[in-house]
């Protein structure tokens, strides 16, 4: 019963404690008003220093292609005629027979077709063909298992399908690509695959943040509980009056329980400290605890905080990075909370590599969640003067991991687009960001793909200015862009 009361009261600091405890910051904030300390800062700005000077000797060699791009018709056929419409495609009918006999096809002309490859998440070989999207068109994609070394091919002048038969929950149709050219690629300009360049010296890539071995975990996982952590949690819970949650669950009983927690929380460290130094027991504890999470697993925050301030903060990093915690829905904040964590400790125990890169995955919100609705998205937020008090060239650092290419260095960190788009509306290099935005729509140098990214990440910039004059003023700034790219891709953004 106990423990069940136990599980019942942290469930109801999960689902209330967003509001109760972080109202009006995501997280705790030093003094200079950054997730980091003066301290932490300063020994960090040492090493980006570094990496800066070795950028500026570092010799460019490396040639950047495109991700391979076409241009294609699509149609689509349902219901009526779709075995004979498959039969023509098979026999590969040219594309303007095919809609004069089929004239019910839907057509939509004229698409820049990317090729990806790589393995999804059982291990496949997966060829997929996407257009590219244009806001309310979400674009077609096509993925393929099987014989993927014919879309290596010359595909000009060919068609590509999809059959789908008939079921009881949708009608026979058959969605086809008809390709009006073959696939190529071209190199990235060098002053944007110095952007690249920037990013991998920047983000290690040889580093990860999790190790290989790592254990899952979160709200709706079932976690171990190693006994010699438990014997520690349970010990510290006890000497500082942890509050129990010993009614049932309404409203008003939380409330009363919500303000003996915090009260608790407020002076737990300090009685804690008090604790430790007047009992052997806690250090005694607390050793046999790490030995066992270290060689058994089953850590968590709470076992963590104290390792990291009573034991090694090295130590605490290490446990954390034995571990991925999956956020059990949108409002489930814990993932962000395990990576700022990590940041914070790789930042004060200066281990640079992993320290970049938790920072970038909180920038990018790049987390497991079991469901995240976008109502949950603006809560969250981007920190990207923690990087510029750095002295990084954050220009370079976030348009390098925004660009996409076929042949990155190997665990290269690719950015999203609106999560980029909306950390750089707080950039304090506004000016600077936006004309190298708009120089890239333009710059017909630049493969479409990558152009048409630039767009999208000008058009998340300025969805998040908060000057609403300067809205405007951009707006017209990126119709002059559009207006400067092939016709093909103007004519599908002006149809918005």
């Amino acid at each position: 019963m106990k423990k069940m009361k136990s599980l019942v009261a942290t469930i109801l600091l999960l689902l209330f404690g967003i509001n109760s405890f972080s109202q009006n910051t995501e997280f705790s904030k030093s003094n200079n008003g950054l997730i980091y300390s003066d301290n932490t800062v300063k020994q960090l700005k040492f090493i980006v220093d570094s990496l800066n000077l070795k950028f500026k000797v570092c010799e460019f060699d490396k040639i950047y292609l495109s991700k391979p791009q076409a241009k294609a018709h699509y149609v689509s056929l349902e219901d009526t005629l779709v075995k004979e419409a498959k039969k023509d495609i098979e026999a590969n009918i040219s594309f303007d027979d095919f809609i004069k006999k089929y004239i019910q096809t839907e057509v939509d002309k004229d698409l820049v077709i990317i090729k990806f490859k790589y393995k999804n998440y059982k291990k496949k070989e997966v060829v997929e063909l996407s257009s590219l999207e244009f806001n309310d068109n979400h674009g077609y994609e096509f993925n393929f298992y099987e014989n993927l070394e014919i879309y290596d091919e010359s595909l000009k002048g060919k068609w590509v399908f999809r059959y789908h038969e008939k079921s009881e929950y949708s009608k026979e149709s058959i969605d086809a690509f008809y390709f009006t050219e073959d696939f190529t690629q071209q190199p990235i300009p060098e002053r944007y695959a110095r952007m690249i360049q920037y990013s991998d010296c920047m983000v290690d890539t040889t580093a990860h943040v999790f190790y290989e071995k790592a254990e899952k975990g979160g709200v709706r996982f079932s976690n171990k509980e190693p006994l010699k952590s438990k014997n520690f949690i349970d010990y510290i819970n006890k000497a500082t009056n942890r509050p129990e949650y010993n009614t049932e669950f309404n409203e008003e009983s939380y409330q009363i329980f919500s303000e003996k927690y915090k009260l608790w929380d407020s002076l737990r460290l300090k009685r804690v400290d008090s604790l430790r130094v007047i009992d052997e027991k806690f250090d005694v504890l607390l050793g046999k605890a790490v030995q066992e999470v270290l060689k058994k697993g089953g850590s968590n925050d709470e076992l963590e905080e104290y390792v990291a301030l009573y034991y090694s903060p090295k130590t605490a990093l290490e446990l954390k990075r034995n571990r991925i915690v999956i956020g059990g829905c949108s409002q489930d904040n814990s993932p962000r909370i395990h990576a700022v964590n990590i940041a914070k400790l790789a930042a004060e125990t200066i281990n640079w590599e992993i320290f970049l890169r938790s920072h970038l995955d909180i920038m990018n919100d790049r987390f497991d969640r079991v469901s995240d609705g976008s109502y949950a998205w603006g809560r969250r937020k981007t920190y990207i003067k923690e990087l510029e008090v750095l002295d990084i060239n954050v220009l370079d650092l976030l348009l390098g991991i925004s660009l996409r290419v076929e042949n990155p260095s190997k665990n290269h960190y690719y950015g999203s687009i609106g999560r980029i788009g909306r950390a750089l509306s707080e950039t304090e290099k506004a000016n600077e960001i936006e004309t190298k935005m708009l120089e890239m729509i333009v710059d017909n140098q630049l493969d479409d793909y990558n152009r048409i990214l630039m767009y999208y990440l000008f058009l998340n910039y300025n969805h998040n200015l908060e000057n609403e004059e300067k809205q405007t003023v951009n707006k017209k700034k990126l119709i002059e862009a559009v207006n400067k790219l092939p016709e093909y891709l103007v004519t599908k953004i002006v149809e918005e």
